[in-house]
């Protein structure tokens, strides 16, 4: 969908249900028209909706559109173009039906407007749900988070923005700590349970455009847009000191507090998104053996007598909480 930014986070649910919602419309919008148009050939008294101004607030994507869908789409560009050009149809269908009450005959003009109309908010309801659709398939249904395929993607469109904003963007991979003993212990639906709650934890303490995506298993990778590595470092060590007390209620009432340990790098013009990835990682790996629950910023440091290509890896360390 078209925007400056990706999609922010939604769940699988979520998703799920703007592609339902959106087969909803183009049934209605279906019928609508068939109706219409036999009004139209017919003679026959119009639709008291049809008749009223801004009637078509009162259909069911109008009403969907202002109270239900996901609150993030309602600003977005794309979706604001599918409700005016309902609004549109709308107002050529109001002076066809107008015209029919009237005894009057109908302009070939106003008709084929009309259809034109009708044709792009189709169109545009088509379209997002087709992308709709397309992100359901990137998305991870355990966690509701966008996977590993569909992140190197939004990364490029990320470190591109960036690029010519100037403004910079930290990536961070971020890990569960002995998230193992949580499946050999409690089981795998427990640890289901823990990926789920984390998850949910973590989108709800981010900001709205900021991503996360599953890597593989317990792993994650962050974006944080208009966020230096130190600004992250910040935002991060809060976030790991309150996920550590926040805690996952099992099955049988058991409350599982773990913790996450968290590596930093950020998107450089000079450097691949996969490479920032991995410095990321070198980062997170850093943490782990300092004693996890810790967020660690990669850095690049010429050693002194040492050439660029010699460049080393150099961490900065948060407290432990």
């Amino acid at each position: 969908m078209a925007s400056k930014r990706p999609l922010p986070p939604m769940t699988h649910g979520d998703v799920e249900d703007i592609v339902t919602d959106l087969e909803k419309a183009l049934d209605n919008q279906r019928d609508w028209f068939k109706n219409f148009q036999a009004m139209l050939v017919c003679r026959s008294e119009p639709d008291s909706q049809d008749l009223q101004k801004n009637g078509y607030r009162r259909g069911p994507f109008a009403r969907w559109f202002k109270k239900g869908a996901n609150p993030h789409l309602r600003d977005r560009a794309d979706f604001a173009a599918a409700l005016d050009a309902l609004r549109e149809q709308h107002e050529m269908a109001q002076g066809l039906a107008k015209t029919v009450c009237n005894g009057a005959d109908i302009n070939s003009k106003q008709y084929h407007m009309l259809v034109e109309s009708s044709d792009r908010f189709t169109q545009s309801v088509r379209t997002l749900h087709a992308e709709a659709r397309m992100l359901l398939s990137d998305t991870d249904p355990l966690t509701g988070v966008a996977t590993r395929f569909a992140m190197i993607p939004r990364l490029e469109q990320e470190r591109e923005r960036s690029m010519r904003s100037e403004d910079p963007c930290s990536v961070c991979m971020m890990d569960l700590d002995r998230f193992k003993s949580v499946n050999d212990t409690y089981g795998h639906r427990a640890g289901d349970m823990v990926l789920q709650e984390t998850t949910r934890f973590v989108l709800k303490h981010l900001r709205h455009y900021d991503q996360v995506y599953r890597y593989g298993g317990e792993e994650f990778v962050l974006m944080l847009p208009d966020t230096p590595p130190g600004r992250a470092k910040h935002v991060l060590d809060r976030l790991r000191r309150s996920l550590k007390r926040h805690g996952t209620r099992l099955d049988d009432e058991t409350v599982l507090h773990v913790g996450a340990s968290f590596g930093i790098a950020v998107l450089q013009p000079d450097v691949s998104v996969r490479a920032a990835i991995d410095r990321a990682d070198q980062a997170l790996y850093a943490a782990k053996s300092a004693g996890r629950n810790r967020v660690h910023i990669w850095e690049e440091d010429v050693a002194p007598g040492k050439g660029r290509d010699q460049i080393v890896a150099r961490t900065k360390t948060a407290a432990r909480g």
